[in-house]
């Protein structure tokens, strides 16, 4: 029996996902830090606008919708490719190929 290795994943694939864990993983640092600082008693502080507390309560609102935005995209591209490679070897099976 033969054993076949998954493909390599293309650089935009890569490029993708590094970018959606970033993404996600900073919207939960800062989710993170909003729940800290108001358990601390800090929420006034927080949303009177001065400071990086602005930045920190925007930036989740941006990036999840941009993060799973970009999820839909690497799905569609992996797909895309999978369908490429599929065709690529049926028409090798058969004899159609490039010569």
């Amino acid at each position: 029996m033969t054993q076949q290795t998954p493909p390599a994943a293309s650089r935009l694939q890569r490029i993708l996902s590094y970018i959606v864990a970033a993404l996600v993983a900073v919207s939960l640092a800062c989710i993170a830090a909003i729940l800290i600082g108001t358990a601390l008693g800090g929420f006034a502080a927080q949303g009177s606008g001065e400071g990086l507390w602005p930045t920190v309560f925007l930036l989740p609102y941006l990036a999840l919708p941009i993060a799973f935005v970009l999820i839909i995209v690497l799905l569609i591209v992996s797909a895309r490719k999978r369908s490429q490679e599929a065709k690529a070897a049926k028409e090798a099976a058969t004899g159609k190929g490039k010569r």
